[in-house]
């Protein structure tokens, strides 16, 4: 099994936005973060600065240039500039504004000055926590313009995203939004690459590729539902008990059984999203033997019940659906 194709996989993607920002100096717009939502931009024609904050803190400021690439994968909130002296203005009150067509929405902002062309989009994501690889992943993804020469994928994929955004086609819908989900993927791959040339993986990552530890996480993904114990996950990596428990939680930062009830977690998660599935069925394919011990299990890791979080799940597609 190839663990980064299973993690990556269980990802849903749904309900693209996309809008082309044509902001004219002096300008500067606030970003606000959403849960279960991921953003992205490309600037396709002049610069900008891009302020980080958090906590209510300035975190840094990022000179972004044409052709760069930002993406976070947990949409966190920024600040897109011409210059941080700047007074900001909430994006979504610049966004009612916009000219909206079949698949994007063209908004044209600020003064008279030097003009910064951006495509900007972002869609509901399934980051729940208790997947361990997106969590794993940094707040921002940046791949610079000369990174992107090297990675022709994702540079195509971008123009042309640009371009079925513009053209406004027959079937763009369609190809907008697997596009995205494409887009998503491989500059994710091109963060994993790049890490790993400078050493500097997170730690699922380099618990994925670690000769010993990485054939545990195998079994668990490819058996979820198996009555797993540490002395077996043990005997799957190759080690003794007694170093292989350590040595699991030192990468990880979960101890084995702990991860194994997360990913247990997350593919319920999955699984109490459609109603295909009773509570009973959900609970056995989780690998509980009882849906009392498989609520009990669910609910500590996510506050609520398997049920309750079905019905959030549906309340919250209403919601949706009315946007």
């Amino acid at each position: 099994m190839d663990l980064m194709a299973d993690v990556l996989g269980s990802i849903q993607f749904k309900g693209t936005v996309i809008c082309q920002s044509e902001f004219s100096a002096p300008w500067s717009v606030v970003w606000s973060g959403r849960t279960n939502r991921a953003g992205f931009f490309m600037v396709l024609r002049g610069s900008c600065q891009m302020i980080t904050c958090g906590s209510g803190q300035t975190k840094g400021v990022i000179s972004i240039a044409p052709g760069d690439f930002i993406m976070s994968p947990r949409a966190r909130s920024y600040t897109l500039c011409d210059s941080s002296r700047t007074v900001p203005v909430a994006f979504d009150d610049v966004l009612v504004t916009a000219e909206t067509h079949a698949i994007h929405r063209i908004v044209r902002f600020g003064g008279n000055g030097t003009q910064t062309k951006i495509i900007m989009g972002c869609f509901d994501l399934d980051t729940s926590t208790d997947n361990p690889f997106v969590r794993s992943l940094p707040d921002f993804i940046h791949v610079k313009s000369e990174d992107l020469q090297f990675e022709p994928w994702l540079d195509s994929s971008l123009r042309f995203l640009a371009a079925e955004c513009a053209a406004d086609k027959l079937g763009s819908t369609i190809t907008v939004s697997g596009l995205m989900q494409l887009i998503f993927v491989q500059a994710v791959r091109v963060h994993i690459a790049r890490e790993q040339q400078e050493n500097t993986s997170s730690n699922w990552l380099i618990a994925a590729g670690d000769m010993h530890i990485g054939r545990a996480l195998k079994a668990i993904h490819e058996h979820p539902s198996f009555p797993w114990t540490v002395a077996q996950l043990a005997v799957q990596a190759n080690m003794s008990r007694s170093s292989f428990a350590p040595k699991f939680k030192e990468l990880v930062k979960m101890t084995p059984l702990d991860y194994l009830t997360a990913w247990r977690v997350y593919r319920a998660q999955k699984l109490l999203n459609t109603e295909e599935y009773s509570l009973h069925e959900v609970a056995v394919a989780s690998g509980y033997q009882s849906e009392a011990a498989f609520s009990k299990a669910f609910k500590r890791a996510t506050g609520s019940s398997p049920g309750q979080f079905r019905k959030n799940l549906r309340t919250q597609e209403r919601t949706r659906a009315h946007i």
